[in-house]
């Protein structure tokens, strides 16, 4: 199972970038874009980061489109984002489970508990 969710977190290989993908890093640039616009701003004129950072921006400037981003390619990298988010946390939660099972036992100190946090059928509950 972590086999195949490590699949799916690496997606298809791209053979061939086509229109979509080109779509996806202007996204992602105009992003950068941004973040270094508000980085600039956390710098004082003229210190060696500032400089770099507007040099990069300059730079970044010129294969960016001008216009703001659509609606719908932002809804789009949202999606990808949160959907990404779900993954590692699926997986994260995965491995957790999988680290308190080998060490034996679950959240409830119980080793004959299936999964973690519920007592095994053969646990007395409590005041019983």
């Amino acid at each position: 199972m972590l086999a195949m969710l490590g699949k799916q977190q690496q997606g298809p290989p791209i053979t061939a970038p086509g229109p979509g993908n080109m779509a996806q890093g202007m996204t992602l640039l105009t992003n950068a874009h941004g973040l270094l616009t508000q980085a600039l701003q956390m710098f004082p004129a003229g210190t060696p980061q500032w400089k770099d950072i507007h040099k990069s921006l300059g730079a970044l400037s010129r294969h960016m489109a001008q216009g703001a981003p659509t609606a719908g390619a932002q809804q789009t990298q949202l999606g990808d984002l949160l959907r990404n988010v779900v993954k590692n946390a699926l997986l994260q939660k995965i491995m957790g489970q999988r680290g308190q099972n080998i060490g034996g036992g679950g959240a409830s100190g119980d080793p004959g508990s299936p999964v973690p946090g519920i007592p095994s059928p053969t646990t007395p509950l409590p005041g019983a």
